[in-house]
């Protein structure tokens, strides 16, 4: 496909961007169309956007999220984290099935492209149908093959064979090839998987190039009892394990909000990639002291989630990427802390980055995932300063068009099914919630 975007505002001026297939391929004031039939490996589709009254940013990448958790939105709300998990969350999951993390999914994937997400790092159950949801949207994933073993060795067993088959399953499947879907291996946390279980499952991503995506040291009181347990803060028993060692920047730590020096300092010479999701741990009490500034210095790769709708209630990154700023500015009592520009780094450029993939900017090589936003959305009025209206003032309903590896997923705020995702999702969560 060709995508001609012309007269888009970008950094503060005006400009013409050039998509071919995959790709931009130009950028510049006085970028013309070429005249039709030069483009040979294209699929002769091609599209021209008049870019007046528009601004163009990179899209998004939410590096944690439970995407079939939407169904969940609003479910349990207000409860203490184990009662809203032991009387609310973990009863309706075991009546998950492959129907019900389709729609799930489908429905968190229209909710990304309707804000600006192009990638998520996802991590549930049933990955199959999760993969099969993503195709079907047209975005990027990386699908987690999530994994608990209580520390029972039938368990560990049991989670060995089936990340085994699920990986084998897949590379015969019509998603190996797809440049859109990377697998993941995702065990859930230290205080769910055994040591045993974390390094083998450690070294079964690294002989294939896999990542690794693990909630870490989301509450204080997971620290406590790491520090009872195992007499050692969990990122030191990771790096005991030999699990930081065998991932290096493969390795996605979720959360990551309570750590101290040496941590952060074990992080930087992994150069593993952490992810902040400042709503959830704001909405379940978790904390709100994320280390920015130090993990960042140290060379840790710093990016940011949503979590999922069961904690954040919505997987809007533009507002978790406000919400991170303020609370950068706000306990460090410094306005200059986190600035926009460091905002949308973090929120896209540094997630495609984790990711492996050459994206998150608007700049001539990289892959054509952008979103155009409209200036007379009122958060723009009257236009100061372009980035700073998009990170503070403006919402997602800003967002008018949506690229994605150079296709378009939304056009004018639609998105292609909306109604039967929407349909499908209200039937599904009968099931789901059931009694």
């Amino acid at each position: 496909m060709v995508i001609f975007i012309k007269d888009v505002l970008l950094n503060g001026e005006k400009t013409s961007i050039l998509i071919e297939n995959e790709s931009i391929t130009g950028i510049g004031k006085n970028l013309s169309m070429p005249v039709s039939g030069t483009y040979p490996d294209s699929d002769n589709d091609t599209k021209i956007i008049d870019g007046n009254g528009l601004a163009v940013f990179p899209t998004f990448a939410n590096m944690h999220t439970h995407a079939a958790m939407t169904l969940f939105r609003g479910y349990g709300d207000d409860h203490p984290l184990q009662e809203w998990l032991n009387q609310w969350i973990w009863p309706a999951e075991r009546n998950l099935d492959d129907d019900i993390v389709y729609w799930g999914t489908r429905l968190a994937c229209l909710e990304m492209i309707k804000s600006g997400t192009t990638l998520f790092n996802d991590m549930y159950f049933f990955p199959e149908a999760a993969m099969r949801a993503v195709h079907d949207s047209g975005i990027r994933a990386m699908i987690g093959f999530t994994g608990f073993d209580f520390f029972n060795p039938e368990s560990a067993d049991k989670l060995k064979k089936d990340i085994s088959d699920w990986y084998d399953n897949y590379s015969k499947s019509e998603f190996q090839n797809s440049k859109l879907m990377i697998p993941v291996v995702a065990p859930h946390a230290p205080y769910t998987v055994s040591g045993d279980t974390l390094l083998w499952l450690a070294d079964f991503a690294a002989e294939r190039g896999m990542h690794y995506h693990i909630h870490m040291s989301e509450t204080a009181g997971e620290v406590t009892n790491s520090i009872e347990q195992y007499g050692i803060r969990p990122y030191i028993r990771l790096e005991k394990l030999g699990v930081l060692d065998r991932c290096g920047d493969r390795f996605i730590g979720a959360h990551s909000l309570h750590l101290d020096d040496d941590e952060i300092k074990i992080l930087g010479q992994h150069r593993a990639a952490v992810v902040h999701n400042p709503n959830s741990n704001l909405k379940l009490g978790s904390g709100y002291k994320f280390m920015f500034n130090e993990l960042r210095d140290a060379g840790v790769n710093v990016t940011l989630g949503t979590d999922g709708c069961s904690s954040s209630n919505n997987l809007d990154m533009l507002e978790a990427s406000k919400t991170m700023a303020l609370l950068q500015k706000g306990w460090r009592g410094d306005p200059t802390a986190m600035p926009a520009s460091e905002a949308i780094q973090v929120a896209s450029a540094n997630g495609f980055k984790a990711a492996g993939l050459n994206a998150g900017k608007i700049s001539v090589g990289t892959k054509a995932d952008l979103l155009l936003v409209n200036l007379d959305n009122i958060g723009f009025v009257p236009n100061n300063d372009t980035l700073s209206n998009f990170i503070y003032a403006a919402h997602s309903e800003s967002i008018d068009t949506v690229v994605c590896n150079g296709r378009i997923v939304m056009s004018n705020h639609h998105v292609n099914d909306e109604r039967t995702i929407k349909d499908e999702a209200r039937r599904v969560v009968q099931k789901l919630l059931c009694k």
